[in-house]
This record gives structure tokens, C-alpha cells and sequence, in this order.
């Protein structure tokens, strides 16, 4: 890992981390996409190697969006507004207004005229993103893994990836993190999906399995369990990434890989899919509800807006009724007297202790909304 400054060493840095910000089997590869991460405008296009590259969706000349623009034959980014042209590392190979080559050649060497990049990855189906630029950013970017799915790395046949789904969703990044914290909320807000609000919802206890930290964050399991699950691990993997698994008594797991990004105050982008591992025996464990049958891409985004829907209005409110209360703790604005809500306070405590309390949004960001 990269050396880290003191103040880094104390608090969490955002600006440090891989961040899932698309399904690549989803993305046109023949236009630009504008989205984005951490309150910063960015651009996802794909160059002439076949590589994702990632700029600020800004072109140097007079502020354009490049989102706008096209991914031309050669492999370079165009603005549509005066047809400048950038390569994969965001200099700028072309300048049509100018007089002549030779004072083409001066312009486009001059770093102003560059595109802002940021590093980019694919891993397991996903393009990630790092939102810092530059030389450093690079080697940074390098010495951390994302938080990806370790037994996608195994080359296994019993090891089965159900189809992603991306959706952008009306509230912050801290109040989905939140929810995915807490089970008991499934049976009730996800009444007929995924259990009953009168029959499920029912006592059990959250004991810690791993300690909180500032780059690791923490885990949670769920006792007691139903006769068929050994054990059931919640893992907060931050900046972005729940892990929730179920392992079966016959050795098979139900992985459910949840993916938060922040994109801008009051939003996030979730990415999510579940990872059925099955017994020696080769036994597949059962999915997570309709979820896990085959079926088209189109009607599981359909069927998982249903699911993100039942409580996405409950979470929009929360966290409006939080900022209106100004400066007050979440934990002095809540009555959490079960143990259900253990790894919803400890989620809380990292944000507020570990991670600064609030995400460092560009200030843009905060202008725009």
C-alpha cells in the first residue's frame, strides 16, 4: 500500500478508493457516458485498445461536457462543440481551428489543453474508477485491490454469478449502507418478496465477528439461524461494498455482493448480484427469492426496481428528517433499543469516527443541489 500521511493514517480517505461505477456488459461501447462520483462530473468512453477510460466530463477549452461528445474511429475522444479531440491518456491530439500543424502541434503540447483522467479497472464485470488524477493517483491506484468478490476468483464450476443490476436511487450512500446493515427491516418492508411482516418479523441477536477499522471496516453474523444455515456474516467492506453471506449445512453459500457508490449529495449508484457457491456434494443453495431464477436482463431489472422500491421511499424520508434536524448526531436523533440494530450503530460509528462524518463532495456538487 501506497505511504499514507498521518491524517490519513486517523480518518478514512475518500478519494483513495476504487469505486464500482458501472456493469461493463451494459455500457454502449461506441458512445460516452456522463455520471457521477463523489459530486465530480465524469465521463466513461472506451478508446481504440478496447480499454475504459475515465475523464472529468470537462473539455479543456471552454468547459463543454465531453459526455456530449463521440468516440471517434481512431479511438479518441471528440467534444462535440468544436471538435477538439483527445487520446486514451487525455491529451489532445487534434485543435481544427488552428492555423497550421506546426501551431496545432504548440497548443495541443501545452498541458492546459489536456483532459482531466482519472484510473480506471475492470474486474469481475464491473469498471471501477479512482477519483484522484495524476502521476501519484496512478501508482496509488495500483497498490489496492477493489472490493471485489473473492470466489469469482476461483476457477471452480461451482461457483455460479447471477446477472447485475445497476439502478441510481434518491438517497444517500450512508442510508443504503444503512439499510443493507439491517436485516430486520426484510420481512416487513419486503413483505410478499421476501418473507412475511407478521410472521418474520422476529427476535435474534447480532453478535461482532470482526473488529471495526478504518480501512476494513467491520462484520456482524445473525443468531440463531434457520435449521438449514450454519451461518449468516454481514461485511461492511468500505468505501462501497456489503457482503452478505449465507452458509448452508451442506457447505453451500448464498453470496449477496451489494455495491454503493456515492455519486452526488442525496444519491448513490447501486450495482448488486448474488454469487451461489455450491456444496461438494454440488448441490446449488437456493437463491435469494425470484432473484436467482434464469431470466432475461431487461426482467431482472425490472423485478429488482419492484424489490429497491418497496423501500426507497422510507429511506428518502429518513434521511431528509435527519438533515432537518441540522447538526444532530444520528445517534442522539434514534431510539435503537434492540439487537437488531447493532451493526446499523456500529455502520454509524465508523461514518462519524473513522470516515469524517460526511463524504468530501466536490464543492460543485454542493453548488448544484
Amino acid at each position: 500500500m501506497a505511504e499514507l500521511t498521518d491524517r490519513e493514517t486517523e480518518l478514512f480517505t475518500w478519494t483513495k478508493q476504487w469505486y464500482p461505477v458501472a456493469v461493463v456488459e451494459f455500457l454502449d461501447c461506441d458512445r460516452p457516458h456522463g455520471m457521477q462520483l463523489l459530486g465530480k462530473n465524469i465521463v466513461l468512453w472506451r478508446d481504440g485498445t478496447g480499454k475504459w477510460r475515465c475523464f472529468e466530463d470537462t473539455c479543456p477549452h471552454r468547459l463543454a461536457p465531453l459526455s456530449e461528445g463521440r468516440v471517434e474511429s481512431d479511438g479518441t475522444l471528440l467534444c462535440a462543440y468544436h471538435a477538439w479531440r483527445f487520446d486514451s491518456a487525455g491529451n489532445c491530439v487534434s485543435i481544427p481551428q488552428s492555423k497550421n500543424e506546426e501551431i496545432e502541434a504548440k497548443h495541443c503540447a501545452n498541458p492546459k489543453s489536456c483532459a482531466v483522467g482519472y484510473p480506471t479497472q475492470e474486474r469481475q464485470g464491473l469498471l471501477w474508477v479512482w477519483p484522484e488524477s495524476g502521476v501519484k493517483a496512478q501508482l496509488e491506484s495500483q497498490e489496492r485491490i477493489p472490493r471485489i468478490v473473492p470466489e469469482l476468483e476461483q476457477e471452480s464450476d461451482r461457483v455460479l454469478k447471477v446477472s447485475a443490476n445497476v439502478r441510481d436511487l434518491p438517497y444517500g450512500w450512508d442510508f443504503f449502507m444503512e439499510n443493507v446493515a439491517d436485516p430486520a427491516h426484510v420481512p416487513v418492508s419486503h413483505h410478499g418478496i421476501m418473507g412475511s411482516r407478521y410472521q418474520d418479523a422476529k427476535y435474534y441477536d447480532m453478535p461482532r465477528v470482526r473488529e471495526m477499522s478504518v480501512q476494513d471496516g467491520f462484520a456482524f453474523g445473525i443468531t440463531p439461524t434457520p435449521p438449514t444455515i450454519k451461518e449468516a456474516i454481514h461485511d461492511f467492506q468500505p468505501p462501497c461494498h456489503m457482503r452478505i453471506v449465507s452458509t448452508f449445512t451442506d457447505g453451500g453459500q448464498l453470496i449477496l455482493a451489494l455495491y454503493a457508490t456515492p455519486t452526488r449529495p442525496g444519491w448513490c449508484r447501486t450495482i448488486g448480484f448474488q454469487v451461489l457457491v455450491k456444496s461438494e456434494a454440488g448441490k446449488t443453495p437456493p437463491g435469494l427469492g425470484f432473484f436467482a431464477i434464469p431470466m432475461p436482463t431487461w426482467l431482472g431489472h425490472i423485478l429488482a426496481s419492484l424489490f429497491l422500491h418497496q423501500d426507497l421511499v422510507f429511506l428518502h424520508y429518513q434521511e431528509k428528517a435527519l438533515a432537518s434536524r441540522g447538526n444532530k448526531r444520528w445517534l442522539d436523533a434514534v431510539y435503537t433499543p434492540n439487537p437488531q440494530d447493532k451493526m446499523v450503530i456500529a455502520f454509524r460509528q465508523w461514518f462519524e469516527k473513522k470516515a469524517g462524518g460526511a463524504i468530501p463532495w466536490a464543492d460543485r456538487a454542493n453548488a448544484s443541489n
